[in-house]
């Protein structure tokens, strides 16, 4: 399996990441289509078996996509400070997001674990 060079990968999820804060401002933005291209390299992501890199990389990819985690909850944080109530509906999805990056980032970490033993 050919795995992505993460630094571009994670940059184009940062990307995606800095318009989604987006619901945090008073700024115009496509929050359909924001989101959209979050969940869509969330499948995408998902569909990758990680699991199965070498130790170094995968490290390397859970630095990435903890930090990512990381700015997510910061996003919730300052939006549920904020209580726009026009944004609420993106707040949900946010929060839906991740929870679902959590469940997600937990399961591979057990697959990991799991394929080591084997």
């Amino acid at each position: 399996m050919s795995y992505p060079d993460l630094e571009p990968y994670f940059q184009t999820l940062t990307d995606i990441t800095d318009n989604i804060a987006l619901i945090n401002t008073q700024y115009e933005a496509d929050h359909e289509k924001d989101f959209k291209h979050l969940a869509d390299f969330f499948e995408k992501l998902k569909a990758i078996p990680w699991e199965n890199s070498d130790e170094k990389y995968f490290k390397l990819f859970s630095s990435y996509f903890t930090f990512h985690g990381k700015i997510i909850e910061e996003i919730i944080r300052e939006a549920r400070e904020i209580l726009n109530p026009d944004k609420r509906l993106y707040l949900k999805k946010l929060v839906t997001y991740k929870k679902s990056m959590d469940e997600y980032f937990s399961e591979l970490k057990k697959r990991r674990k799991s394929s080591a033993a084997a």
